[in-house]
């Protein structure tokens, strides 16, 4: 999310107080994730069970980021070239910058949608200001096209398609009718309260010749970007979660679910009704058989199977061998 802000300012909508006169000549362009952060990016540090745990799985994430900014709840050591913006909440600190952001963006003239030659807009159709809708597209009745969307040439969206603000779809795509793309992902964190919402301001990414079957729905990041890309096929009835990547040319079978923050190669073939867990990474050309659930990574070129997924020669032993006990008719 692009916020073009001095660091000064960003302090006093945080309330996080400094005593150096950096703020007055340092901007922050962005909020991002720790993963694509750069030198005048803000990432959000937010803590997760007891700092033993948060040392553990974050502390390296953190210190190898390029980001020049964090939003943290502690001084954290051994930071070389980052300023630490200290707030006792860094969650509702995070929501007041959003926020601000968001009613400046609001404030703004927001430019005339452009629609490209040769492209056709049914009347019931709603595209937004700031849109941009290529040539040679046909838009249905009923699509929803969200603030400053990006949509390619040659792209048909079919009836009741919403795609949400600031998302993209690349040349040559087809949505099938009913498809959500740009909701917010399911991203809370726990607190003593309960779950507490946290902001979903990424996008999602479509790239070209992409076919996104009827009923689906692809949450935007958290931070950056959900990508779907280029030739990815994907059948109805899929749920793509907030944070993934999607290789090209990879396939994709009904009533799928994929967690948040999973990678998954080019090539691959994955069958109808399975369950992928958050933050796996699966390999390139992997094949997974239809209601299969994926727990762990998968490198390249394996097939796999089951509940947990195993090799499938393994899953053909196993299922095999529980016959012969007796257990299957």
């Amino acid at each position: 999310m692009y916020i073009d802000l001095l660091l000064k300012d960003v302090r006093a909508i945080v309330g996080s107080c400094a005593d150096d006169s950096d703020g007055n000549t340092m901007r922050i362009q962005r909020i991002a994730s720790l993963k694509s952060a750069q030198a005048h990016d803000l990432a959000v540090i937010l803590e997760r069970g007891d700092l033993s745990v948060f040392q553990q799985l974050s502390l390296e994430a953190i210190n190898s980021s390029q980001a020049g900014f964090l939003l943290t709840q502690r001084q954290l050591p051994h930071l070389l070239n980052k300023q630490c913006i200290i707030v006792p909440d860094v969650l509702a600190a995070l929501k007041q910058l959003v926020q601000s952001a968001r009613r400046c963006d609001e404030q703004c003239s927001k430019a005339t949608p452009v629609i490209g030659q040769g492209s056709t807009v049914h009347p019931s159709a709603v595209i937004s200001p700031g849109a941009i809708v290529g040539n040679n597209c046909t838009i249905m009745a009923n699509t929803f096209v969200g603030n400053d969307c990006v949509i390619g040439d040659n792209v048909i969206l079919y009836p009741g398609v919403a795609l949400l603000d600031r998302c993209t779809v690349g040349d040559d795509s087809i949505i099938h009718a009913n498809v959500v793309i740009g909701s917010d992902g399911f991203g809370y964190h726990v607190g003593v309260t309960g779950l507490d919402k946290i902001p979903q301001i990424g996008i999602v990414a479509i790239g070209n010749n992409v076919e996104i079957g009827a009923g689906c729905m692809i949450d935007r990041a958290s931070f950056d970007a959900t990508v779907i890309g280029d030739g990815v096929k994907i059948d109805n009835g899929v749920h793509i979660a907030h944070n993934v990547t999607i290789g090209a040319h990879t396939a994709i079978l009904a009533q799928t679910g994929i967690a948040g923050s999973t990678t998954i190669g080019a090539g691959c073939q994955i069958g109808g009704q399975v369950a992928i867990k958050d933050h796996v990474a699966i390999g390139n050309r992997v094949k997974i058989v239809s209601k299969s659930a994926v727990m762990r990574d998968v490198a390249d070129d394996q097939v796999i199977a089951g509940i947990p997924a195993v090799p499938f020669s393994q899953w053909k032993r196993m299922v095999v061998a529980f016959q012969r006990r007796g257990k299957v008719n």
